[in-house]
C-alpha cells in the first residue's frame, strides 16, 4: 500500500494541516466536505504533496516530522521562497 503525506494551507495562508492518506483524492474530498473536524473551518484551501511512504508506520513517522518544529521551519522556508505561505501552525491529522 502507498501512503501520501500532504499539507493543506487555508486560502488566507494562516492555518495549515499536515496529514497522510492511502487515498488522497478521497481524503481531500473529506476535508472539503467538512467531514474532518480539524479543517472544517478552513474554507477553501490548497493541497501540496510532501512525501510518500510504503507502510503506515513510515507515513506516521514522516507526518510527525512535518509537524515538528524542524519540519514546519523547512516548509516555511520553501513556501516563502515561492510566495505561497505566510505563517505555519500545526494541527492533528488523518
Amino acid at each position: 500500500m502507498r501512503f501520501t503525506i500532504y499539507w493543506l494551507i487555508s486560502q488566507d495562508g494562516k492555518v495549515t494541516h499536515v496529514g497522510y492518506s492511502d487515498n488522497l483524492p478521497r481524503r481531500i474530498n473529506e476535508h472539503y466536505s467538512g467531514k474532518v473536524r480539524t479543517t472544517r473551518r478552513f474554507g477553501k484551501f490548497r493541497c501540496f504533496v510532501l512525501d510518500e511512504a510504503t507502510t503506515i508506520k513510515e507515513a506516521i513517522q514522516k507526518e510527525k516530522y512535518w509537524k515538528s518544529h524542524a519540519g514546519r521551519k523547512k516548509l516555511g522556508q520553501h513556501f516563502q521562497k515561492i510566495g505561497t505561505h505566510k505563517q505555519i501552525t500545526a494541527s492533528s491529522s488523518n
